[in-house]
């Protein structure tokens, strides 16, 4: 959990405003992806090495706090992955920098309406 911590620490001590508040979700989506899909390979691989603790954790998923807990995974996943392309594109085009907060607005509008 050191990540986590030198993501929060980090977070709460600068304050470079929108571009600041982007980065940290950047890196809290990204890791929380990273923990759904460590569980997921975990879970999955109980299939074949207990099928009875697998039954149990599917069991378990049908819990309606796992239900939020998806929604949240898609909204996490459609974050990293557009404020990501939202990167690439001001790192492939220098020029672009100028514009940098009009696409960090387009891209948090683009979450918004993607979540709804």
């Amino acid at each position: 959990m050191d990540g986590l911590g030198l993501v929060v620490r980090q977070g709460l001590s600068y304050r470079g405003g929108l571009f600041q508040l982007a980065w940290v979700a950047h890196r809290i989506a990204g890791l929380g992806t990273l923990l759904f899909l460590t569980i997921h390979i975990v879970d999955t691989s109980l299939v074949y090495f207990a099928p009875e603790l697998y039954n149990h954790a599917i069991q378990l998923y049908r819990n309606p706090f796992f239900g939020v807990g998806e929604i949240i995974l898609v909204g996490c996943v459609l974050w990293h992955g557009l404020n990501g392309l939202r990167i690439a594109v001001s790192d492939w085009f220098p020029n672009l920098w100028a514009a940098h907060s009009q696409l960090e607005e387009a891209s948090a509008v683009r979450q918004t309406l993607a979540d709804d």
